[in-house]
């Protein structure tokens, strides 16, 4: 019998996945943990217990959204059926009317600028929400300018009727050269001939071949008076209210060469407004190269439509000049659905099917080219960029992908971050960002599963960084944004038998959740959102234990100068099983007992291993002094033997918790 140290001084590859528990062959085996719940990695290496919530307000389901100001000012909106609250550092500021369902809520694209945020749902039409100070904001449709028309054709089409205009020629002679132009947009000359037939050749071919005309088939000429007078008839895909053309002599031989145009039959167009109440309004969208970039709708999903540039609204595509507007459609055998337009490194679209990418900068209508890059297709979560990097949730549900540009191909490509942890990914419905804080150099993902947990995403590139851990309350979360660093949750908890949803907020000083907080006192308010609900307390730094809410609030044995109370949670973090190197190999499969564990804490109380407390003072019933935080390493002697011979290291009462490496003694 041997005896053998083990050291693990990383947990940064989070938790992974069960089906990983024979991979002893990769580094992450050694560098993760069979369970991380309720703590976040570190990009030093270790992990500590997750930050607990403060309650900051009690409403019906809804979802929560960032609005970002500046750095300094910044506000959570929390949007419930046919209503918003505004808070801003966790106190309500005001409340207005929306035009959005409980159900449209759920599918909002939104999108934010300065004092400004725009809405997205195919249902409705667009919105803008504007802020004038923390108490007054509003909120109205969009008012676009040009939208864009398609002629739809089925049965909810407007019927089309022929616009018709004559062209009276004036002091013309044979062999003089002219224009005609339609609604800004000039044909090539045109040739006066001697006789009828030839003219109406010569004006229908001219006009076929304009941009804004539906091209043959869509407009013939007539004469109406020989060798004088020509009618245009426009019909069909050409058919609509036309403003007059207009004639100009380029080389003529009397100087009082012109035409004279007149209506006939005003003209009404079967193609119509390709966002409406009918058709359907964008789903997405995005501020790209200064155009706002909108994306699928109800009858056009696969079309991606680009405002003229600097001007947000106005999708005007004019003469197709390099600002105007863009109007294109995915060029691809099959649906694919937008779900998400997203701007990073290029102008990016995610689709249900595949992603695409618009390579070329700056866009314009005569360059712009969609192009698929990879095909796993999206969810319709909205994609975020970390490390430069676009993170986006794979159709299927189950994998968090990245989308990177790859120099060598000229090309994106895309790789599976949660691979290693794809059984913490369950059908996300939204995620959310903390790009490093003034604490803490990492960024933070968070990904709100449709099953109410929270996996988060800790990575650092330059660092090499990147595991998952996931979050669990009493209760499930269901929406997620970070606001002023600080992370904001929506969760339905069950309150005496009946469904509630508390909003709630991070707070670094607390170590429950849905908490309530107070100085100089003995008696802890504010907790009427937990009346019947049995919370834990602390007190300087001190556990004293679990109290009932009574009339909405608890009452400990003693004045505190700080006291909080809320509901706890349970951190717990394992280490994979032991796989020891021996000299005839590793002995996995075989028996081994941990005879002692010493681990590295950093500001920790309460720390249990293996089910052992590692002796420090936690209690604070008729103690008066506070406990000190426990700093440096501690050993613990365990028992029993076992062939996996994990350590799990947990809390039962809501103390701080930092866990930055583990020395194992192993007997083999």
């Amino acid at each position: 019998m041997a005896r053998i140290w083990q050291f693990q001084s990383s947990f940064n590859r989070g938790e992974l996945d069960p089906r990983l528990v024979g991979r002893k062959d990769i580094q992450a085996y050694y560098a993760g943990a069979r369970d991380a719940q309720n703590v976040v990695t570190l990009v030093q290496g270790g992990v500590r217990r997750r930050n607990g919530t403060e309650f900051v307000d009690e409403d019906d389901d809804g979802r929560i959204f960032n609005f970002s100001f500046s750095t300094e000012v910044n506000y959570c909106l929390l949007f419930t059926n046919l209503q918003c609250e505004v808070f801003k550092d966790g106190v309500s500021q005001t409340t207005f009317v929306t035009p959005y369902t409980l159900a449209q809520v759920k599918e909002l694209d939104y999108i934010q600028s300065a004092d400004t945020a725009l809405l997205f749902h195919a249902d409705v039409q667009s919105q803008e929400i504007s802020r004038t100070s923390d108490v007054a904001w509003s909120i109205g449709a969009i008012n676009f300018l040009n939208i864009p028309q398609y002629d739809f054709n089925d049965g909810s089409s407007p019927t089309p009727t022929t616009n018709v205009q004559n062209l009276n020629f004036q002091n013309q002679n044979e062999g003089d050269r002219y224009k005609i132009g339609l609604e800004g947009i000039l044909t090539d000359e045109i040739l006066f001939a001697g006789d009828d037939a030839t003219n109406e050749a010569n004006i229908q071919s001219a006009l076929v071949a304009l941009s804004n005309t539906a091209g043959e088939g869509t407009i013939t000429v007539t004469t109406v008076t020989p060798n004088d007078t020509y009618q245009v008839a426009l019909s069909d895909g050409s058919a609509k209210d036309w403003d007059l053309m207009t004639g100009t002599g380029i080389f003529v031989k009397n100087t009082g060469f012109e035409i004279l145009t007149t209506e006939i039959t005003p003209g009404v167009s079967r193609a119509e407004d390709v966002w409406s109440n009918a058709r359907g309004w964008p789903r997405t969208a995005v501020f790209h190269e200064a155009r706002l970039w909108l994306g699928g709708t109800t009858f056009r999903p696969s079309t991606l439509w680009g405002s003229k540039v600097n001007f947000f609204f106005d999708f005007n595509k004019g003469k197709a000049r390099d600002d105007e507007g863009i109007d294109v459609t995915l060029d691809t055998d099959q649906v694919n659905a937008i779900t998400a337009v997203f701007s990073n490194r290029t102008l990016q679209v995610f689709t249900s099917g595949a992603e695409f990418s618009v390579s070329t900068s700056p866009i314009t209508p005569s360059n712009v080219a969609v192009l698929p890059q990879t095909s796993y297709g999206t969810k319709k979560v909205r994609p975020l960029t970390v490390d430069g990097l676009t993170l986006f949730v794979q159709r299927t549900g189950k994998s968090l992908r990245n989308f990177f540009f790859v120099d060598e191909a000229k090309s994106y490509n895309s790789s599976s971050v949660s691979v290693l942890a794809s059984h913490l990914i369950n059908d996300p419905i939204e995620m959310a960002v903390s790009r490093g804080t003034s604490e803490v150099d990492a960024n933070y993902v968070y990904i709100v599963n449709v099953d109410g947990t929270m996996a988060v995403y800790n990575t650092l590139a330059s660092e090499d960084v990147q595991g998952f851990t996931e979050w669990v309350t009493d209760g499930e979360i269901i929406s997620a944004a970070v606001v002023d660093d600080l992370l904001y949750t929506y969760v339905k908890r069950t309150i005496g038998g009946v469904d509630t949803y508390f909003l709630e907020r991070e707070n670094t000083a607390i170590t429950t959740d849905s908490s309530a907080s107070a100085t100089s006192t003995d008696t802890l308010t504010g907790l009427s959102h937990l009346e019947g609900e049995t919370i834990d307390v602390v007190a300087d730094g001190a556990y004293m234990g679990e109290f009932v809410v009574s009339g909405g609030q608890v009452t400990i044995d003693r004045q505190a100068d700080e006291i909080f109370g809320g509901l706890n949670f349970v951190p717990i973090i394992e280490t994979m099983p032991l796989n020891t190197p021996l000299q005839n190999g590793p002995n996995a499969a075989l028996p081994k007992r941990i005879v002692r564990a010493g681990v590295e804490l950093y500001e920790a109380n309460g720390v249990l291993v293996n089910g052992q407390r590692i002796a420090d003072k936690t209690m604070g019933v008729d103690v008066f002094e506070s406990p000190e935080p426990k700093t440096g390493l501690e050993r613990i002697f365990l028992q029993g033997w076992d062939v996996e011979s994990t350590l799990t290291i947990t809390q039962d009462e809501p103390m701080p918790m930092q866990i930055l490496a583990v020395y194992l003694e192993v007997s083999v």
